[in-house]
């Protein structure tokens, strides 16, 4: 999956000279679709976010994380006049790669465009579709499934008053009870969302480096690693500059918490919650990320998608995991039989997410598999520095 970048920001490729090649072709489905090589046209630009609303399918994403790379090849599908596709690739040897990510793919997409890219590249014989919801089978294609990941994605209702209400119970009461104690314990403390664009650059800045510094702190308290890059940071810093909202929670002008979501149609993607770990006993970071999916409720967005990574408080907000897949379409059965360490490393890929899935379980599921194995293997890694510290003092 690409990454933020720090990379400067080349121009808009909708004010680029494009270079179309070929004529739309006919499919058996109703489906007519187009290749535009090295170029992407503005048309297809703005079906990327109505169709997927994706951050990782989003051509801006693209720019900030290829800016050196020459412009990517786009196939955009049609029906009855109407765009149901675009895909953005690139040609890597005999494969091409699928740069679109984090959407849901249909088989029936799938399939045209794998027809269609066969028949322009006469040597590719393969396609990687990388980190896509995949809701059936390719039925018709020698293909290879294996899933990695999953996005917690919320569907978001019209109101926050309706959001409310569908949270569990034990979910109201928990931050009813801790949002009630902030208030009688920091009565000064503020929850204030607005747009980035509203914020100085050097103001982002420090805003984005204190919750970067919250969210390391705190995964250290629970034996876990949290690095960005200088490249990440920048390229999350024009994200958010461009299309983010911004909140925070201050008490006495000091930052408590925040969040950053950026918004790509329809939805909303979290990019950063984080809270002072000095206050975990407020169970500021539930709180934090709550207030959070109200704003993108107040802004009339469809869905909040808060990523990977397994915690309870996803399933808590109403987020729903997505499996990710990663897919490998062949030309032919027969080049797949010829692609045995290809196939090998998708069935590998597979069996490691089969078994994390069992080791780990379902964080809303309580102790699953054997999820308290890797509980107590992770509170062992904290308790062994702590033994050793007091083994030295009393050296």
């Amino acid at each position: 999956m690409a990454h933020l970048p720090d990379a400067p920001l080349p121009h808009p490729l909708a004010a680029l000279p494009g270079t179309m090649d070929g004529l739309p072709t006919e499919a058996g489905a109703g489906i007519i679709s187009e290749i535009h090589e090295f170029t992407v046209p503005a048309f297809a630009e703005a079906a990327l976010e109505r169709l997927y609303g994706s951050m990782y399918a989003s051509l801006r994403h693209l720019q900030l994380c290829e800016a050196a790379q020459p412009l990517p090849h786009s196939w955009v599908a049609y029906r009855r006049g109407e765009i149901i596709g675009v895909l953005l690739f690139r040609m890597r040897g005999v494969q091409a790669v699928v740069l679109t990510e984090m959407f849901a793919l249909s088989a029936e997409v799938a399939e045209e465009f794998c027809r269609a890219l066969f028949s322009r590249f006469a040597y590719a014989q393969s396609v990687c579709f990388n980190a896509v919801v995949l809701p059936a089978p390719l039925p018709r294609l020698p293909a290879q499934t294996a899933a990695f990941s999953e996005n917690y994605v919320i569907t978001l209702p019209d109101s926050v008053d309706r959001y409310l209400a569908a949270l569990g119970k034990s979910t109201r009461r928990t931050l009813r009870g801790y949002g009630n104690r902030l208030q009688r314990e920091l009565p000064g403390l503020r929850w204030e969302a607005r747009p980035a664009s509203e914020l100085r650059a050097d103001e982002l800045r420090r805003l984005v480096r204190q919750l970067q510094a919250f969210k390391r702190d705190s995964m250290a308290a629970r034996g876990k690693r949290a690095e960005l890059s200088l490249r990440d940071t920048a390229r999350l810093l024009a994200l958010v500059s461009e299309r983010g909202i911004v909140g925070t929670a201050s008490a006495d002008g000091r930052l408590c918490a925040g969040s950053l979501a950026c918004r790509f149609g329809d939805n909303y993607v979290m990019l950063l919650a984080a809270a002072d770990p000095a206050l975990e006993s407020y169970r500021l970071g539930m709180l934090c990320c709550y207030w959070s999916v109200c704003d993108c409720v107040r802004d009339g967005a469809r869905e909040c998608h808060l990523l990977w990574g397994r915690y309870q408080y996803k399933r808590q907000l109403l987020g729903v995991p997505h499996a990710l897949h990663r897919v490998l379409v062949y030309r032919s059965l027969l080049r797949m039989l010829l692609s045995p360490p290809t196939v090998l490393a998708m069935a590998w890929l597979q069996l490691r997410y089969r078994v994390r899935d069992w080791l780990l379980g379902d964080p809303q599921e309580g102790a699953a598999g054997l999820s308290w194995l890797a509980l107590a293997g992770a509170r062992a890694r904290q308790a062994v520095p702590e033994s050793w510290r007091r083994w030295r003092k009393r050296a």
